[in-house]
């Protein structure tokens, strides 16, 4: 048994019995995600009226075509009690595969299943502190690289188009930066592969202490690492992007005594406000920058409109730094 199960149980052996009826009702509400996107992500719902729909102005904000612009909502209340309604979506709410006569009021009880259009489908959920952190934990190992701690390659993907579609209604851009660790080969080659996984959890500690709440930042695949930063202007962009590089070439890891100088090399493309540039042409963009900068030295942020764009909005001199 892992030790995140045998803390599970633990917990639940040293839990009191017979919990009275008042304190199961202040239980939170939770929507967790069954199909149609990550399993296992959790939604919290706060006291009052929680609306979804395709919109950003929903509280929850779900991204399939087959979900209205405001599709239903739950009305949850101070006792923990929570009902669903439909807002005359186009293709249905299903409570327990039952069809939702929209506009009436429906109860939910814990273990119901919440269908919302063609392909999204929760499990309405009360648990309590013990079952919450333990959901948690296991959602958090599903997206999660096990070395560094950081958000998996899928997961990212799947938030930043989330945040592109939420930035336009705050007036903020978007920008993504692909670092990769310099001369990676040569620090397994040289030191060892403990090494090198030494090396990529000291890069995600500094970018771990460099990015804001609201920054998404991932593991990308072997050496490389990912970031999505909302931004209101590009030369913002720039400014973190290069104090991510020298933080990081200031790094000197010592391990067994051995003292490995690290290095990153930094590809970055941005998305102005009201633009809605694809997520697949930021990333594609930030990794053609990221090849410039390896092949003009490595250790530098380049970021430009030659490389990455061919509209006005993109006319910025090729930057180096």
């Amino acid at each position: 048994m892992d030790d995140l199960g045998a803390t599970f149980i633990g917990e639940i052996a040293g839990s009191t019995n017979g919990t009275s009826a008042a304190a199961d009702s202040a239980l939170p509400n939770y929507l967790v995600m069954v199909q149609g996107g990550t399993p296992g992500e959790m939604h919290k719902l706060a006291k009052g009226v929680c609306q979804v729909g395709r919109s950003i102005e929903n509280e929850l904000t779900l991204h399939d075509s087959t979900i209205s612009r405001h599709h239903a909502r739950i009305e949850t209340g101070q006792d923990g009690s929570a009902r669903l309604t439909d807002l005359s979506s186009t293709n249905g709410t299903f409570r327990n595969g039952r069809w939702l006569t929209p506009g009436e009021s429906y109860a939910l009880r814990d273990g119901d299943r919440i269908q919302y259009g063609a392909n999204l489908v929760f499990k309405f959920i009360q648990p309590d502190p013990c079952d919450e952190r333990f959901h948690q934990e296991i959602f958090d190992r599903m997206v999660r690289d096990s070395l560094t701690g950081l958000l998996q390659r899928s997961y990212f993907l799947d938030q930043l188009t989330a945040l592109t579609r939420k930035l336009p209604a705050r007036n903020m851009g978007v920008a993504v930066l692909m670092l990769d660790i310099d001369h990676f080969k040569r620090i397994n080659d040289t030191y060892g592969h403990a090494a090198g996984d030494h090396a990529l959890r000291e890069t995600a500690n500094v970018l771990r202490q460099a990015t804001r709440p609201d920054d998404l930042v991932a593991r990308y695949g072997g050496e490389e690492f990912v970031a999505a930063l909302p931004l209101a202007e590009p030369e913002l962009a720039l400014a973190r992007a290069e104090r991510i590089r020298r933080a990081l070439a200031h790094r000197l890891i010592d391990h067994n005594g051995a003292e490995i100088h690290l290095t990153v090399s930094i590809g970055l493309s941005y998305s102005p406000p009201h633009y809605n540039r694809p997520p697949s042409d930021l990333i594609a963009c930030a990794d053609r920058c990221l090849y410039q900068a390896k092949r003009a030295g490595r250790d530098r942020v380049v970021f430009g409109r030659e490389t990455c764009a061919e509209t006005p909005e993109f006319a910025w001199p090729l930057a180096s730094v």
